[in-house]
């Protein structure tokens, strides 16, 4: 087992740049493929909400303290985070709190982690992101 799977997913990212946050709601809740970062994301979004400010603080700060999990085999995403300094697109990541998986992407490529979706900063994502999107 890859040893990136005790790591949690905001480990050697950019994070501390992040200023601003996009939710995305993806289609088909499919691992999303690194050719053509950051392009290829965009094909499986079907909303979007850009947040600033004290909102996208809070994501962020939320996302940087999930702890490190256990790993399971599924990986169907309902959301992507992605996150931005003020001028450029940092990182993208995948969450599945169903595995306790998140794919990060950057431009040089994805990099799989495992987090504690029992803690809480992982149940206080989830519930501010289902508030977001419903997933109906």
């Amino acid at each position: 087992m890859s040893a990136n799977f005790w790591k949690a997913p905001a480990y050697e990212v950019p994070i501390d740049k992040a200023v601003r946050v996009e939710l995305l709601k993806l289609h088909n809740r499919d691992i999303i493929s690194e050719n053509g970062w950051p392009e290829s994301f965009w094909n499986y979004v079907q909303d979007r909400k850009l947040l600033d400010g004290e909102e996208a603080q809070h994501v962020i700060q939320l996302f940087q303290k999930l702890s490190p999990g256990e790993p399971a085999r599924c990986h169907m995403p309902p959301w992507e985070l992605a996150f931005y300094d003020e001028t450029e697109l940092l990182f993208t990541t995948t969450l599945c709190f169903e595995c306790s998986n998140a794919y990060v992407y950057t431009v040089h490529g994805k990099d799989l982690h495992a987090f504690d979706v029992s803690e809480p900063h992982a149940e206080e994502l989830l519930a501010f992101l289902k508030q977001e999107f419903s997933l109906i």
